[in-house]
């Protein structure tokens, strides 16, 4: 295995499986955790991930195929994505495509909790290869998080295209379910004052 990169989480090796190009994800143990606390953590993280990326599959998204979860070990092994990460080419295309991936998700009430184009890899189209943070919830509170998450990550690194890339964010949204999103921006907006108040 080869270490391609070392995440707050996890670590990502490039491996193989049966002959194939694999991706092989392993949660890292936390010494400042309780060790016992620290082992199951990473356990039901690992398998709640794996169940995530299967889920998205079969809503007709894409992600990458699993391969093998060893929870004990707090490893997936998944399908090699090739591409390039969405982060180095974002476009307002891509960034429509986004939308439409997190509104699908939402629309089965499962919340990402980080959406960041570094998360997507773009080859013709776009996969999600992470969704280690993913949980179920109806709340929209927590679906505006999400879009509020891409929109400060669009402001801050974006700035000269923030508009028009979070405006076709919104539209790709909009395609897959325009229904709940004008609830969810408000929530949104009401995040957005709360965080002015704490910071003033």
């Amino acid at each position: 295995m080869r270490l391609l990169s070392k995440g707050a989480e996890s670590n990502i090796y490039l491996t193989k499986w049966y002959n194939k190009k694999a991706i092989s994800k392993i949660r890292i143990p936390k010494i400042y955790r309780q060790r016992m606390l620290d082992e199951d953590l990473r356990k039901r993280r690992t398998i709640n991930e794996s169940r995530m990326i299967t889920l998205a599959k079969e809503f007709g998204l894409r992600t990458p195929y699993i391969y093998f979860v060893d929870p004990l070990r707090a490893e997936i092994v998944m399908e090699f994505i090739s591409g390039i990460r969405a982060s180095n080419v974002l476009t307002s295309s891509i960034c429509f495509d986004i939308g439409k991936f997190v509104s699908t998700l939402h629309l089965f009430n499962i919340i990402h909790g980080d959406v960041t184009p570094s998360n997507f890899i773009v080859n013709r189209k776009i996969t999600m290869i992470d969704m280690g943070l993913s949980f179920y919830s109806t709340r929209k509170e927590d679906k505006a998080m999400d879009i509020r998450l891409f929109k400060e990550i669009l402001k801050s690194t974006y700035h000269s295209s923030y508009s028009e890339f979070f405006e076709t964010f919104l539209d790709g949204y909009r395609s897959i379910n325009s229904k709940e999103l004008e609830k969810i921006l408000k929530r949104v907006d009401e995040i957005d004052t709360r965080k002015r108040y704490a910071i003033a």
